[in-house]
C-alpha cells in the first residue's frame, strides 16, 4: 500500500499525472489550475478545455451537438510522415504561424532548437474522424452486451430475434446508459469525446496531457513560450492551458475571422451552419444501423437460442426441457418495415433522457411524448427531433445550474 500523501507541505509545482493518488492529484490539479499557467494582463488568457470551456468543438452557438463535414479539410503542412488535417482556414492560419515561428527562429528573435522545445511546428495531432471513433466505441458497447450482460440473468435464451434483442438491449440502456453513452449527440458531449474531432485544434506534439510537469518544464518555462503564446493570437489561435501545445482555432478572434472570409464564412453562425452536421438530426438513423449490426453480428457468434421450459411429468412432477431455436438475421429494410417513426422517436428520447441519467418517471415521460408526437403528426420528422433535442438540451441547462 502506497504511503499516506504528505497534505501539511505547500504544493509548490506542478506534478499532477493519472498515477497519482486522489488526494496528491486534487492538490497538485488544484495548483496547476490556479497557478500553473502565467497570467498577467499581456499574456493572452489561454481557454481551459478541462474546466471552462468543456464543450469546445463540440456544440454549436445555440448548444447543438456538431460535428464537422469531411469535405471543408485541408492538409496541414509538415515534414512528419503521417499526415494530418484540420478545417481549411485552420489550416491556413497555421500554415503562417509556422512560417512566422520559424522566420522568427532565423532572424534570432527566439531561441533555436536545443535551446527551446517550440521552435518549429509541426502538427503532431490534428483532427479525429468521429466516424471512426463513434465505430471503435460502439464495439465496446457491443463486446459490454455480448461477454457481460447477456451472460446474466438467463438474457441469451430470451433472445430469439430482433425485437427480443432489442428489448435486451434497452434493458441495458436502462442500467449503463448515464456511463456509457449510446447515442452519437450522447457520444459527442461524453467524456469519451475528443475535441480533435472538431477540426478546430492542431497539437504540435504528442506529450502526455495527463502528466502536468511536462506541461510546466518543457513548455510554460520554455524561453520561446512568452512569444509563441503572443504569436499564436496574432494568427488566431489560443492555447489550451491544460496542454500548450494545443492550437486552438479561437472563430471569434477578427484575424481568424480573416482566414475564414475567403471560405464565404463571415461569422460562427456561417461557421456552425456551412461546416458542421447538427448530429440529432442523424441520431435514429445510426442507432438503427448498429442495433441492426449489433443483432446480426450476435447471430453470426451465437446462431443458436436454448429455450427452457417446465412441463408435468408423472404424478404431478415438474420437468424442465429445453429447445434449440435457430435465431435469423434481419436487415434494416425488415427493421424499418416492423417498426415506424413514432417508435423510434419514442425509443430515442428515453435513450437521450437515461444518458443523462434523469429519474424514470412514467407521468413526465408519457406528457412529453404526447407533444413529441404532435411535432411530428403536425409538422415532419426532424420537427419532433429537434424538439426532442430542445426538450433535452433545457433539462441539461437546468441540471448544472
Amino acid at each position: 500500500m502506497a504511503a499516506p500523501f504528505d497534505t501539511t507541505t505547500p504544493v509548490t509545482n506542478a506534478l499532477a499525472n493519472n498515477k497519482m493518488g486522489p488526494i496528491g492529484a486534487f492538490l497538485f490539479r488544484t495548483f496547476y489550475k490556479d497557478k500553473g499557467m502565467p497570467g498577467n494582463q499581456f499574456l493572452p488568457t489561454p481557454i481551459d478545455i478541462w474546466y471552462d470551456k468543456p464543450f469546445f468543438g463540440r456544440v454549436d452557438q445555440n448548444g447543438v451537438a456538431i460535428y464537422p463535414s469531411e469535405t471543408n479539410f485541408k492538409q496541414l503542412p509538415g515534414e512528419a510522415p503521417a499526415t494530418f488535417w484540420a478545417l481549411d482556414f485552420v489550416s491556413d492560419a497555421f500554415s503562417d504561424f509556422q512560417a512566422h515561428m520559424g522566420q522568427a527562429v532565423e532572424l534570432g528573435l527566439i531561441c533555436g532548437e536545443g535551446d527551446s522545445n517550440i521552435t518549429k511546428l509541426e502538427p503532431m495531432r490534428a483532427w479525429a474522424d468521429i466516424h471512426d471513433n463513434y465505430n471503435s466505441y460502439s464495439e465496446g458497447i457491443y463486446n459490454i452486451l455480448v461477454t457481460d450482460w447477456f451472460q446474466k440473468q438467463q438474457r441469451n435464451s430470451k433472445i430469439k430475434n430482433f425485437s427480443d434483442f432489442l428489448h435486451e438491449f434497452m434493458e441495458f440502456v436502462d442500467w449503463g446508459a448515464p456511463s456509457f453513452p449510446i447515442t452519437k449527440s450522447g457520444f459527442i458531449l461524453s467524456r469519451f469525446f475528443t475535441p480533435l474531432s472538431s477540426g478546430l485544434i492542431v497539437e504540435i506534439s504528442d506529450d502526455d496531457h495527463s502528466e502536468d510537469v511536462v506541461k510546466q518544464e518543457a513548455w510554460i518555462r520554455d524561453p520561446n513560450f512568452t512569444f509563441y503564446i503572443k504569436a499564436a493570437r496574432n494568427f488566431g489561435f489560443v492555447i489550451d492551458k491544460n496542454a500548450p501545445w494545443r492550437l486552438c482555432a479561437d472563430i471569434n478572434n477578427p484575424i481568424m475571422k480573416g482566414y475564414m472570409k475567403p471560405y464565404g464564412l463571415e461569422s460562427s453562425d456561417d461557421l456552425f451552419e456551412k461546416y458542421y452536421y447538427k448530429c440529432h438530426f442523424y441520431d435514429i438513423e445510426t442507432l438503427k444501423i448498429y442495433l441492426v449490426e449489433m443483432y446480426n453480428a450476435y447471430v453470426l457468434a451465437y446462431p443458436h437460442a436454448k429455450v427452457f421450459r417446465t412441463k408435468l411429468k408423472g404424478a404431478g412432477g415438474i420437468k424442465t426441457v429445453s429447445k434449440k431455436i435457430s435465431r435469423r438475421t434481419t436487415s434494416l429494410i425488415d427493421v424499418n418495415r416492423e417498426y415506424g417513426p413514432e417508435f423510434w422517436l419514442k425509443t430515442y428520447y428515453y435513450i437521450r433522457l437515461r444518458e443523462m441519467g434523469v429519474p424514470r418517471d412514467p407521468v413526465e415521460f408519457n406528457k412529453s411524448l404526447k407533444r413529441i408526437l404532435q411535432r411530428h403528426k403536425m409538422l415532419d420528422f426532424e420537427s419532433a427531433l429537434s424538439y426532442i433535442n430542445d426538450m433535452i438540451r433545457r433539462i441539461s441547462l437546468q441540471r448544472s445550474k
